[in-house]
């Protein structure tokens, strides 16, 4: 048997594949080139490295497989966050939010800069008796709310809220009740005004010593009172609860009264009409029956009534779209100072805020530092504040704004006329009252 040496393969950086013994050392294809690169007699080139298989289909689609989830792994996260945040850009959610709103100076006229153009009408027009010409700004103050019916709000809305030192976040059920429509919304929000308005001129007629009687007369009653026996124009003036009869002689006394009496009483009204008193015998009702706020106490009549004093002195109000309760006390300020000698403000730009009772007492009321921060971006420096929303106040004077605190009507009118003097040193301030 012949044995042949099988040469020594060449370093190669790829696969190499050894000669095997063979009866044919020249292989199955004839000698080899003496003319390749190893000339004659040198060692042999090793073979080529055999191509790759091409793919199974079963390797095929598990590849594709793999290429798919993690193409998923990465655009999923990317879906997940669009989606979120054209949620948060679209979807309203249950939240009010205010900011500052617009002012109007209450001795001028409705367009906001009160330049009294050829049609703007007066804030207040006061007739029945001599009036004085004003000077300076009495401002009332108001919310821009958002998140109302047919004003909704987004998450986005929110949280840029939040940022916002001018705006503030609130529940909306404390302002707008989900169960109530964007008419009824507004309905009780003009109906607020119109009753601050006839309130600040019985108030300020009162505190100018141009009245002396007040009326309560009633205007109209509510559904569940419609077969009681009211007349438009009948004026109430006692009521009568267990054999007790109380003379009436104010609302707010009325109102007082009408806290301490459950839903469902029976109680007695005495009117007066066409100069008769009549009795009129009723049932109390629930404040959830008659639409009012739910945290009003006690029970209602279910009755309007519209408050007036005995006096021909008459004022009406231009401004319309504005609703709420919170103009009280600067609306009958400036009843007071149209009715007075000289100008009440002496040339400065004062503005405020807060509910106003027949018997001059100033309540407190909502948004006060969006009010506040409204009267500072139309310039004004001071403002009057309701004691009772100082704790929101402290810490939350615009720069360069003076923050007086008042409870009455008449404590309002000698803070303003201090200002006009200049002789301011000794207002209360919020801080004192906190």
């Amino acid at each position: 048997m012949l044995l042949r040496r099988v040469p020594r393969p060449v370093p190669h950086d790829g696969a190499v594949t050894d000669l095997l013994p063979t009866d044919n050392p020249d292989g199955p294809s004839g000698p080899s080139d003496p003319s390749g690169p190893d000339g004659p007699g040198g060692p042999e080139r090793p073979d080529a490295p055999p191509p790759n298989p091409l793919p199974s289909p079963a390797a095929s689609a598990t590849s594709r497989r793999r290429r798919l989830w993690r193409a998923a792994r990465i655009a999923l996260p990317v879906l997940l966050a669009v989606a979120v945040v054209v949620a948060a850009a679209t979807v309203p959610v249950d939240y009010v939010i205010e900011s500052p709103g617009p002012t109007w100076n209450v001795l001028g006229t409705v367009d906001q800069d009160g330049s009294g153009g050829a049609d703007a009408a007066q804030v207040i027009t006061v007739s029945g008796a001599q009036t004085y010409p004003a000077e300076g700004a009495l401002r009332m103050t108001t919310v821009a709310v958002r998140g109302c019916p047919g004003y909704p709000v987004t998450l986005l809305d929110v949280l840029g809220a939040w940022f916002d030192t001018n705006e503030s976040v609130i529940d909306r059920e404390l302002v707008c009740p989900e169960t109530m429509s964007a008419e009824e919304v507004e309905e009780a929000n003009q109906s607020l005004m119109n009753s601050s308005q006839s309130t600040a001129v019985v108030a300020a007629l009162l505190e100018a010593g141009l009245a002396d009687t007040v009326v309560l007369e009633i205007r109209g009653v509510t559904d569940a009172q419609a077969g009681a026996g009211f007349v438009p124009g009948d004026v109430l003036t006692a009521l009568t609860v267990d054999g007790e009869r109380t003379e009436i002689t104010g609302y707010p006394q009325l109102r007082a009264l009408m806290t301490t009496l459950a839903p469902g009483t029976r109680v007695t009204v005495t009117v007066e009409r066409d100069g008769t008193p009549t009795d009129v015998a009723l049932t109390t009702l629930s404040p959830q029956e008659v639409g009012a706020p739910e945290d009003t106490e006690g029970s209602l009549l279910g009755i309007t009534l519209t408050v007036r004093v005995d006096s021909d002195v008459d004022a009406q109000f231009g401004l319309e779209a504005v609703g709420g309760p919170s103009a009280g006390s600067m609306f009958a300020l400036g009843i007071i100072d149209a009715l007075t000698p000289g100008s009440l403000t002496g040339g400065q730009d004062i503005a405020g805020t807060g509910t106003i009772s027949t018997d001059g007492s100033i309540g407190p009321i909502g948004g006060i530092q969006q009010k506040m921060a409204g009267a500072a971006q139309a310039g004004s420096s001071w403002f009057l504040a309701p004691v009772d929303n100082c704790s929101e106040v402290v810490g939350h004077e615009p720069e360069g704004m003076t923050v007086v605190a008042v409870s009455t009507l008449h404590e309002a009118v000698e803070a303003v006329e201090a200002i006009a003097s200049g002789q301011t040193d000794a207002l209360p301030s919020c801080q004192a009252a906190n």
